[in-house]
């Protein structure tokens, strides 16, 4: 039989193990990496709603980290809303945000939006109106320095 405090040691180092992994999967992630998951996170989710017309309001854009530490890239993408059901489209983006590992949560007092954070991004929002349905977010934040991801960028 193995002793309580046995236990308690064995799992507290499963978590640290973990949490290790997990620090090191997020620090080893290139900037390119972080960009990439982002755009594909927030593009997968509109191929979710039958709304036609999805565009890239603009290229991913580089940010500085809170702090200076490290770089992110900020992205959006959005579509005239369709004349369906708002509600449960703000449902279907909230329930595969959570299944991505997010922590999500929904503002339906006007047009619903839909706000998450973590998982594969920083977060991300998704808003229903008035005038455009539109997915926006911030990747994770990555080592890198965004004056030389702008120069590479520009200057090929």
């Amino acid at each position: 039989m193995v002793s309580p405090s046995r236990t308690v040691t064995i799992a507290l180092l499963a978590v640290t193990v973990g949490l290790l992994t997990a620090c090191q999967s997020e620090e080893a992630m290139t900037p390119h990496e972080a960009r990439d998951q982002l755009v594909a996170t927030i593009e997968e989710t509109g191929t979710l709603l039958d709304v036609p017309g999805w565009e890239r309001a603009s290229a991913p854009t580089i940010q500085d980290c809170d702090g200076g530490n490290g770089v992110k890239y900020g992205y959006s993408y959005s579509s005239p809303p369709p004349d369906g059901d708002h509600v449960a489209d703000a449902n279907t983006v909230a329930d595969h945000w959570k299944s991505l590992g997010m922590a999500v949560r929904i503002d339906a007092s006007s047009d619903p939006v839909v706000y998450a954070e973590g998982g594969p991004v920083e977060g991300l929002s998704f808003g229903t109106g008035p005038g455009s349905y539109y997915i926006a977010g911030s990747s994770l934040c990555v080592p890198g320095n965004a004056d030389d991801l702008v120069d590479e960028e520009y200057n090929g």
